[in-house]
């Protein structure tokens, strides 16, 4: 279960690190002055969707361009058909298809802007599966934790029967319901500790083993978030056992002699 849950706050950090490497490309007309495009670029910074910007000159586009194709197309064509052009890169919370609409729409209205462009498929793919995960681990972590605390109850119910005649005989002899259950509840909660160590130690080796394993998948770079999931597991593990132990020993203490055989 804790697995899944690191599996659902890592998927959300790698989506928004790939969010935020999807640019903006605002193209400038040939007509557009150095002074305007700095201007232009003043003005991006001075949002609070933008994370970062980059200028890129019809010569440094070039230069890109014939890398990528391994081709001089300037030889032939005889002028440089590159425009100037600023890559926006947006924090990831405003990565979505009606921001970008809207910050396309603002910038295609300047006089010496040609055109704007952003991969609206890829936002669009990378928000709905970053859904479609974090449903299906919800999915799989609420059976899992279904599973574990069937396991955990029947498990301590097991062990409740087991001393019931011991129950029955301290109740005889006046203990009260308080005193019998607190050792039992004692028990079952150090156990419950033990086993979420246990937890927590396999799942900080399977950590560490996939950190060397896949390349920038950072699972520790929140290391508060790791220390919050294992926190969570520990007391998920003493909160259960105390529960499934009071009503397993409450259950007991309700029978009669002759119902216990």
């Amino acid at each position: 279960m804790g697995a899944f849950f690191l599996l659902a706050f890592n998927a959300k950090k790698i989506s928004n690190d790939f969010k935020e490497k999807i640019p903006v490309t605002i193209y400038l007309k040939d007509i557009a002055k150095k002074i305007e495009i700095v201007q232009l670029q003043k003005k991006i910074n001075l949002k609070d969707y933008t994370k970062s910007i980059n200028y890129i000159s019809k010569e440094k586009g070039a230069e890109i361009l014939i890398e990528e194709i391994e081709e001089n197309f300037l030889e032939f064509l005889g002028t440089n058909p590159i425009l100037n052009s600023i890559d926006i890169y947006l924090k990831s919370d405003f990565v979505k298809s009606d921001i970008l609409d809207n910050i396309s729409k603002e910038f295609s209205e300047i006089n010496f802007v040609d055109e704007v462009r952003y991969d609206a498929p890829l936002v669009s793919l990378i928000n709905e599966n970053l859904k479609k995960i974090k449903f299906w681990v919800l999915v799989f972590a609420s059976f899992f934790l279904l599973i574990s605390i069937l396991i955990i109850n029947s498990s301590i119910r097991l062990s409740i029967y087991s001393n019931r005649m011991i129950i029955k005989t301290m109740q005889l002899v006046g203990a009260t319901k308080r005193f019998i259950r607190k050792p039992f509840i004692n028990t079952h909660i150090k156990l419950g500790i033990v086993s979420s160590i246990i937890a927590i130690s396999l799942l900080s080796i399977s950590i560490y083993y996939l950190e060397n394993l896949i390349d920038g998948l950072n699972l520790m770079a929140d290391i508060n978030l790791i220390f919050a999931l294992f926190l969570c597991i520990l007391i998920f593990s003493i909160i259960i056992t105390s529960i499934c132990t009071y009503f397993a020993t409450q259950r007991f203490l309700k029978l009669k002699i002759e119902q216990l055989y």
